[in-house]
């Protein structure tokens, strides 16, 4: 069975949204491997259902920060806060890498944001990172806006800046300083109120030559922020 009939048998949320399509097209080709999964959000379960009967050889582990009242067969259901990196960490110790990260959780920005940049790093290369509900980062109880698309520090606005990270060259932006995630996303999709960041080497690799150039090269960088 394919990700949208076992959809079927489970009253998820991702079925209504239309995710569970896209999960399908994205995650088809992890189905019958060995992989650790991790989901940020438990709610009822039943995306951790779906989960655990398309991957069979996945090991699976879901998080909420509130307590629940159920067990799932091979899945660990473990309770703590998404931005708490101690409570990371011991996942972490336990997993050591994920293939699959999706971020189903408070859907607050500054959870979203956190959880990121602890978790994205121990995604394994070619693995997929999601990010849900993106809707809810132009909420202003979410750490959004309605009225500023450009808010800083909204979970949209973070995503668009590591979109930013694999597009733009580096010859055209002056005192170039390389951040967390420069060169690591292979890719970014976005679809409506979801994203799907692929970890990996770009293509067009830049990030580690620019150290290289010489006086010329480097004010000629800069001249060419005028242009």
């Amino acid at each position: 069975m394919n990700l949208i009939e076992i959809g079927k048998k489970y009253p998820s949320s991702k079925n209504i949204s239309g995710f569970i399509q896209l999960y399908e097209k994205y995650f088809s080709e992890y189905k019958d491997k060995k992989i650790n999964l991790l989901e940020i959000g438990v709610d009822n379960g039943d995306s951790l259902r779906i989960w655990r009967e398309y991957f069979v050889n996945a090991n699976i582990c879901g998080i909420d920060i509130n307590k629940k009242n159920f067990t799932i067969n091979n899945t660990d259901i473990l309770i703590g806060d998404q931005s708490d990196y101690k409570f990371l960490q011991s996942i972490v110790d336990k997993y050591k890498n994920f293939d699959i990260i999706i971020d189903d959780g408070s859907h607050q920005s500054k959870h979203i944001i956190a959880s990121f940049n602890f978790l994205f790093p121990c995604l394994n290369d070619n693995g997929i990172y999601v990010v849900e509900d993106l809707q809810a980062s132009y909420f202003p109880r979410f750490g959004g806006s309605r009225m500023n698309l450009n808010k800083k520090n909204s979970s949209m606005n973070f995503i668009k800046s590591l979109s930013d990270s694999i597009n733009y060259e580096t010859n055209d932006k002056p005192f170039f300083k390389k951040k967390k995630f420069d060169g690591k996303i292979k890719s970014i999709y976005f679809h409506q109120n979801i994203a799907f960041l692929i970890k990996g080497m770009s293509v067009n690799y830049f990030y580690k030559h620019d150290n290289k150039l010489s006086i010329s090269d480097k004010i000629k960088k800069i001249i060419s922020y005028l242009f």
